[in-house]
C-alpha cells in the first residue's frame, strides 16, 4: 500500500522536471532531519537516547553549526561526548587503560563511535520510503507514469536505488519498461551535463573568450558532480 504522506512531495518533485527529482527528496529529507533534530525533538528522551549512541557525521555537524543552534547542538554533544567515554573508554569493568587494556579493541570502539550519524540514517530512512512510494507509484498510478518519463534524467546513484529496489517488487514484464524509461532519462541527464561541460572547459580557450555562457554551463561542474555523485549525506 502507497504511504500517502510521501506521495505529496513525490509528486511535488516530479513536477518540477528539472534535474534528478530523486535529488530533490533527499533535500527535503535532509533539511526535515536536521530541522527535527535540533528543534523541540532534541529534548525527547527516546530521541535524546539515539542520538547520543549514534552520533553525527562531520558533514550534518558542519550543517548543524551553520544553523546557528549552538545551545541545542552543545547539549547534545555533552551528552553524546558520556556516551562515547562509556563506549570507548570504559568496558565492562570501568576500566580500559592497565595490565588488560588491548589497543587494538580501543581502536574499534573509536571507529564504531565515528563511523554512525542519527541525521544519515533518519535520511536513509526518509529515503527509503520514497523510493518505495515511486516504485509503487509507477506500479499503479498511470498519469505518474507520464510524469516520470518528463523528468530531465536521474543521477547514477538514484537510478541505481531506484532500479535495484524494482527488481525486487516488479514483475519481470513491468522492470523492464521501468528500468529501460530510467535509463533513457538517465543516459540523457548524462549527455546533457557532458555538453555543458565541454562548452564550459573550452571556453577557456582565448578563442572562446567572447563567447556567453548559460547558467546551466556556468554550473556545469557543479552539475556533474551532483549527477555522479549525487547529495548522499
Amino acid at each position: 500500500m502507497i504511504e500517502k504522506i510521501y506521495t505529496i512531495p513525490i509528486n511535488e518533485s516530479f513536477e518540477e522536471r528539472c534535474g534528478c527529482p530523486v535529488c530533490r527528496l533527499h533535500a527535503k529529507a535532509r533539511e526535515k532531519a536536521l530541522e527535527y533534530i535540533t528543534g523541540s525533538a532534541m529534548m525527547e528522551p527516546a530521541i535524546r537516547i539515539q542520538s547520543n549512541e549514534q552520533g553525527f557525521c562531520r558533514e550534518h555537524l558542519a550543517d548543524m553549526l551553520a544553523m546557528k543552534t549552538k545551545l541545542s547542538l552543545g547539549l547534545m554533544l555533552e551528552s553524546h561526548l558520556d556516551e562515547v567515554y562509556k563506549q570507548v573508554f570504559r568496558n565492562a569493568k570501568g576500566i580500559v587503560f592497565g595490565k588488560s587494556f588491548d589497543g587494538n579493541k580501543l581502536a574499534a570502539a573509536a571507529r564504531k563511535a565515528h563511523d554512525s550519524c542519527f541525521v544519515c540514517n533518519s535520511i536513509a530512512e526518509e529515503m527509503g520510503h520514497y523510493i518505495r512510494n515511486i516504485v509503487f507509484m509507477w506500479k499503479s498510478e498511470y498519469e505518474f507514469r507520464d510524469l516520470y518519463r518528463e523528468q530531465e534524467g536521474f543521477c547514477l546513484p538514484h537510478m541505481a536505488d531506484l532500479l535495484e529496489l524494482a527488481a525486487k517488487k516488479m514483475s519481470k514484464k513491468e522492470f523492464a519498461e521501468f528500468a529501460q524509461v530510467t535509463g533513457e532519462r538517465a543516459e540523457a541527464m548524462h549527455n546533457g551535463v557532458r555538453e555543458d561541460l565541454s562548452t564550459f572547459t573550452k571556453s577557456f580557450d582565448y578563442r572562446n573568450a567572447d563567447t556567453p555562457l548559460t547558467d546551466r554551463v556556468k554550473a556545469s561542474v557543479e552539475r556533474t558532480a551532483a549527477y555522479l555523485s549525487s547529495d548522499k549525506k
